[in-house]
């Protein structure tokens, strides 16, 4: 069943592509004018089986289905840039079964105001959520499995408003820095809960303080690019509040609509867990631009 699954999800994939793969994207020239657009849709999975294998080995399988849109308008004025990174995945270990292994509801907009050639004040909100319910797991006194529900779609959910001044000297590079009001919204796990308050749980939680975006991405070959995106946020109550994320993905093209995807996250929230967390894949799939 899970394998007639991951089969389902390529073929779907597949037919979606269709249309891309023979006219070089879905909606080729369906631009208006003084609008730019970097529209990746893709699949990805991973599999290995093993059966009577004397070395070490688990039987596993993944897969990914990511969204990323990069829309942008531009005029003498200002600039406005919108960016979503949906992502959704799962991975099935022999044992342990299926578990979430990614789960992303990105959206951005920034509207930039031409004060120079490279340096632009702006304004802009950011939202953030998950699709699916997340989990830990854990074992009883017996061995059995206790799976607890952690979080799910809108909680947690985090808006940010921000403004500030950004440095954009090409379309390489550019660097953020300015005021962040950042809104945590959760209704049933605590996550806007403030500590110091014992008789009740917060479903809203206010953080006014500053914020950092560097964003650089390269071209390295006609098949090949990189990019990365560190994200920090300080609260005003001290640098011991700070969060923080930083993104890498590598992404080679092997032949035209197949690509290999190299990723490394680094992400610490002090609300989440004390130590920072780390996400590396390596995975292949097909991949089929919209514009």
């Amino acid at each position: 069943m899970k394998i007639k699954s991951l089969l389902l999800a390529c073929a779907t994939a597949c037919t979606l592509a269709a249309p891309a793969m023979a006219e070089g994207g879905m909606f080729e020239g369906a631009l208006p004018e003084n609008w730019t657009a970097d529209v990746v849709a893709a699949v990805k999975w991973n599999y290995y089986n093993f059966s009577n294998w004397q070395q070490d080995g688990t039987s596993n399988y993944t897969w990914l289905i990511t969204y990323d849109a990069d829309v942008q308008g531009k005029w003498k004025v200002a600039n406005w840039r919108n960016l979503v990174n949906l992502a959704l995945g799962k991975t099935w270990t022999d044992g342990l079964g299926q578990r979430k292994s990614s789960d992303k509801i990105f959206w951005e907009s920034m509207l930039d105001f031409n004060m120079t050639e490279v340096l632009k004040p702006y304004i802009g909100n950011r939202f953030e959520t998950q699709f699916l319910s997340g989990y830990s797991y854990s074992e009883d006194e017996e061995g059995n499995e206790i799976k607890k529900a952690i979080s799910c779609f809108m909680d947690p959910a985090y808006e940010t408003q921000v403004a500030g001044l950004a440095y954009v000297p090409n379309d390489m590079f550019s660097q953020r820095i300015g005021f962040a009001n950042r809104m945590t919204i959760s209704n049933g796990y605590g996550f806007a809960d403030d500590k110091d308050t014992e008789d009740k749980v917060e479903k809203f939680k206010d953080e006014p303080g500053l914020e950092s975006i560097t964003e650089f991405k390269y071209a390295l070959s006609s098949i090949a690019s990189f990019k990365t995106r560190l994200w920090a946020f300080v609260n005003f109550k001290g640098v011991d509040e700070i969060d923080g994320k930083w993104e890498n993905l590598l992404a080679v093209t092997i032949v035209p609509y197949i690509e290999l995807q190299v990723g490394y996250d680094m992400a610490y929230d002090k609300d989440l867990d004390e130590d920072a967390q780390y996400k590396t894949m390596v995975l292949f799939g097909i991949t089929w631009r919209w514009f």
